[in-house]
This record gives structure tokens, sequence and C-alpha cells, in this order.
């Protein structure tokens, strides 16, 4: 199987065919503990990244779960109740526990809670959503770490534990201990955590992750200008554009270099130094990015996708595509869509 070359490489990578063996996943369990009224956002923003995690074809399988203290069903701030296991003074066994707090959420010590984080801090990484550090602070587990929290509850948990120093950064992630202060936040504090506790490969994944699921923020298309690094010369800028441009009807390398100002081997080398890739070649990979989005994101008939992304055969277009994500135009719908509904389906069960 061919790889991508070019920088849309990191953009392309999670939808390519898996080639790790089934079952020899790195397995982490993660449990979210639901406070009354939690922060749903939070909650939502952090699975996500969780269940994409899974999609991305890494080495690391994120199992969740979701606890709460009486179990059974828990009501989330905006009136949306989600199921729930009931902690128990055993423990749990996940690598990481994440308290989901909120601004709805009434701070009181709860010894069962304390129990549980202290236990989960010997062996993984605990952490507090919103306002949920009170939680962490009361197990005695932020004694010698900054922590992050809502602007609104700093002052209450201040009150409760003056010892502690209360950070102006949206999340900190250190030494097994996790903190955000908002739901925007639990983003980062969550990519953090699958860094740690997910394989090698799963890490350099991670930006792109927080690309897809950026609160507030849509699924950018993937452009020439989105990759481009920042300062690059202004032909090969050029180049670019015309490429982008020019998807349907693509434009043989001669007349591009003829566009730019400058000789055909000039461009290649400015392709080879800014783009790790030949001129003809990052073509390619653009065409099949805009394939790859056709095919996730529209019902268009593969040899509509394939006429409108420049390549004059289906037959052409089915190889090269598969060369590059390791399965045909057809199967590859199937099996994302497949993949996609299995993944989330997962997280599902086991959150309930």
């Amino acid at each position: 199987m061919e790889t991508f070359q070019s920088p849309l490489k990191q953009q392309n990578i999670r939808f390519r065919q898996s080639t790790s063996v089934p079952g020899r996943e790195r397995v982490v369990r993660v449990a979210f503990v639901l406070l009354d009224h939690f922060s749903l956002t939070t909650l939502s923003t952090a699975m996500d990244a969780l269940v994409t995690g899974n999609l991305i074809n890494g080495e690391t399988l994120y199992q969740v779960a979701t606890c709460s203290l009486k179990g059974g069903l828990v009501e989330s701030d905006i009136g949306v109740p989600v199921s729930s296991q009931r902690l128990v003074a055993e423990g749990l066994t996940h690598d990481a526990v994440i308290v989901v707090g909120g601004q709805r959420v009434r701070l009181a010590s709860q010894p069962l809670l304390r129990r549980v984080l202290k236990k989960t801090a010997s062996k993984g990484i605990v952490a507090g959503c919103w306002n949920a550090a009170f939680y962490l602070a009361d197990a005695g587990l932020l004694d010698t770490h900054e922590f992050a929290c809502h602007s609104d509850s700093r002052a209450l948990i201040s009150e409760y534990f003056p010892q502690l120093k209360a950070s102006g950064l949206d999340f900190i992630c250190a030494q097994r201990r996790a903190t955000c202060a908002s739901a925007h936040a639990a983003l980062g504090m969550t990519l953090a955590i699958m860094q740690e506790l997910g394989s090698r490969s799963d890490a350099a994944l991670v930006d792109e992750i927080k690309r897809l699921h950026q609160p507030g923020q849509g699924e950018p298309a993937i452009t020439a200008e989105s990759v481009r690094p920042a300062a690059i010369p202004k032909p090969l800028n050029i180049a670019l554009d015309l490429m982008e441009n020019n998807i349907e009807e693509p434009m043989e390398i001669d007349e591009i270099a003829s566009q730019t100002g400058v000789s055909r081997r000039q461009l290649e080398r400015r392709f080879s130094r800014y783009l790790n890739a030949a001129p003809n070649r990052y073509y390619l990979e653009l065409r099949l990015t805009r394939a790859r989005q056709l095919i996730v994101q529209s019902d268009r008939s593969l040899t509509d996708v394939a006429l409108a992304t420049g390549f004059i055969s289906y037959p052409h277009f089915y190889k090269r595509f598969k060369d590059l994500f390791g399965l045909s135009p057809m199967t590859f719908r199937d099996y994302y869509y497949a993949s996609d509904c299995a993944s989330r389906g997962h997280a599902l069960a086991a959150s309930s």
C-alpha cells in the first residue's frame, strides 16, 4: 500500500485502513463520574475526543464508562439525563477517572468519591472538569499541584483549600493529575490524557482530533492553503492555488510552472523542499483528499466522485484511491460509516 507523502498526510491518515491486528490494541479504560447537573457539553466534548481516537488508525482502543454516586440516570445541566453505573467503595479499575462538574453543580464533600479518587490516583490519572477540581482537592490529590477551574468557582475552592494555588490556564495535565476550567477546555485536557495513556503513534494524531472536534468550529475543508507552510515562495503559493482551483480538470505541471513564472525543474525543487512531494504527487493526493471528502460527506455516485476529482475513468480512480486508503471507494464508504456507528455505539453501550 502506498502512503501519503505531502502535508496532506495528517488530514487523511485516520481514514486509511488500519494495519494493526484486531485484539492487539492497547486498551485504555476511561470512566466519567457525573455529578448532579453536570455539564453535558463538557461530557460530550471529552467523550467525542475518545471516540474519534477509536476511528484513527492508531494502536489504542478507548473504552468509556459513565458512573455516579447513586447510579441510574443523572440529570445534566440542561435537563437531559444520562445513564450511569453506581460507584462502589472498592473503587474503579480504569486508567483514568474524570469527574465532570458544571455551572450548576453544588460543591460538597463526598466521602465515597474521595475514596474512589484516592484509589485511582495510586495507579492512574484523575481529572476534574469545570469546578470538579474541588473533589480532587478534597481527596488530597492537589496538594503539590496547581489546578484549573471555572472562575466562578475559584473563590469557593480557595476558601475550602486556601493552601492550593489556582491557575489561570484553561487546563493543566501533569504528574497524573488533570483539571480544566470549562467545556471548551475539556478537549485540550482529554487530548493531553490521551497522549499520556495512549500509544506513541497515537500521540502524533492528537492535532487531527483537535482540528476535527474543536468546539464551535466545523471541520474545515482541506485545501492547498490549509496545509501549506507559513512562509513559502510566491511561485509555490500560486502553484498551490492553481491546483486547488483546478481539481475537476487538472492542469499539466508544465502549464502550472509557466503560470508561476518558473521552470518545471525549479517548481519541482520547491515542492520537494517545502512540501516533501513532487508536484504531480501532491496534486494527486489533493484530488484524492477531495474524493475522500465527497465519499464521506455526500451520497454522490462513485463515478461522479471520480469525474469531479479529475479522473478520466473509474478504474483509474479505483486503483489510485485503493493505493492510498487501503480500500476500494465503495468498501471505504461502507467501512467508514460502519466503523463510525460501531465506535459511537460502543461508547454509548459502555456508558449505559
